[in-house]
């Protein structure tokens, strides 16, 4: 018997499963904290939602795994790894690397947010295995065939197991454990369909992280002053800074009078509005703690915090049923939690421009 799990701590953001699957190791660096307070300051939303598309699709501005300086990668497609990959993973693993995947049918997956619901190419993290089995006899490419063969007959099983970092059945983001078959034969799924996913090795260094002031005040300023009525209505891309909130309340009138169907409504919102508010907060009082100011700046943020979350806590009584007056609460709450904010970061700006150099902002 062999078992053998990576370390794992709660990422900073969990919204989307990319960002959750990138923040477990990068957790494991020491300063990836300050990398997330320098880096993700600026957000977005998109909006095709005007054109048709039924999410706002609220993002961060930064977060692909390629913009983490402390992070190592290492890309297998299955492609050309099918027949081994069982092993591939586990040496990822005792060599202490996370192994993110895609290209796995949730459907398959014990555990997963759509097991035995739905079929969805998803992705997710392995952060360790567990050998039952003593019988090492059968190589990897019979075990993956074997259980290509055994879909519907996982209730179950007892054997070989992986612990996946994921959303799991009731939507929550933590560690399970999952037979090692059930995810081969969801892997094999989706491979059938010319669905080719990949594994990545995911591994933290030591590279130190600093506090880069001047760049937190630049995205700052950036954020604050962004305007609504910059964008134009008949275009589909981007929109950032504080103007995000005027466009998410945009996407709640679709919600309301029915032009985004209330059963394709993106149900990710707010959570991400929330994670941002809380990430935007511990930002502040470490940059209070650093260059040693008080605490009421931040302590103060504290309350948008709160806003956001009561947003949170009312949108998922929405996803469950609809309800014009848990929109227009939440709408009116998006907009008391813009003006406070406006008002809390001009703040902060002004805190920031004591102690850094002036920005250049000629083209």
């Amino acid at each position: 018997m062999s078992k053998v799990i990576l370390p794992y701590c709660e990422p900073m953001y969990l919204t989307y499963n990319y960002l959750s699957v990138i923040g477990v190791p990068a957790k494991q660096n020491n300063t990836s904290d300050i990398w997330y307070y320098n880096n993700t300051v600026q957000w977005s939303c998109m909006r095709k939602f005007l054109h048709g598309y039924t999410s706002p699709l609220i993002n961060l501005r930064i977060g692909e795994i390629k913009e983490y300086p402390f992070l190592y990668q290492s890309v297998v497609n299955y492609r050309f790894t099918e027949k081994n990959i069982s092993d591939i993973i586990k040496r990822m693993i005792d060599s202490g690397f996370y192994v993110a995947f895609s290209g796995v049918d949730d459907y398959y997956v014990k555990g997963k947010s759509w097991y035995r619901e739905k079929h969805f190419n998803h992705d997710g993290l392995i952060i360790g295995y567990n050998e039952k089995n003593e019988n090492k006899a059968e190589n990897s490419e019979n075990k993956i065939e074997n259980s290509a063969n055994k879909a519907g007959k996982t209730e179950n099983c007892e054997e070989d197991t992986f612990f996946i970092a994921s959303y799991n059945n009731r939507w929550i983001f933590t560690v399970f454990e999952t037979p090692q078959k059930c995810f081969f034969e969801g892997m094999k799924a989706c491979i059938k369909n010319g669905e080719y996913g990949c594994i990545e090795a995911l591994k933290a260094n030591n590279k130190k992280i600093s506090l880069d002031l001047k760049f937190i005040r630049e995205t700052v300023e950036d954020y604050i002053f962004s305007k609504s009525f910059d964008y134009s209505f008949n275009k589909s891309d981007a929109v950032l800074g504080i103007a995000v909130y005027d466009f998410i309340c945009m996407y709640f009138d679709k919600l309301l009078d029915g032009s985004i169907p209330y059963e394709r409504k993106d149900r990710r919102i707010l959570r991400l509005i929330w994670e941002h508010k809380k990430c935007m907060q511990k930002r502040i009082e470490y940059c209070e703690n650093y260059c040693g100011w008080d605490n009421s700046l931040s302590e103060e943020y504290k309350k948008i915090v709160v806003l956001a979350d009561k947003a949170r806590f009312i949108y998922s009584k929405f996803v469950l049923k609809y309800s014009v007056f848990d929109i227009e609460k939440i709408q009116q709450l998006l907009m008391l939690i813009k003006q406070e904010e406006f008002k809390l970061l001009k703040n902060f700006d002004k805190k920031l421009a004591s102690v850094t150099s002036p920005i250049d902002r000629s083209p």
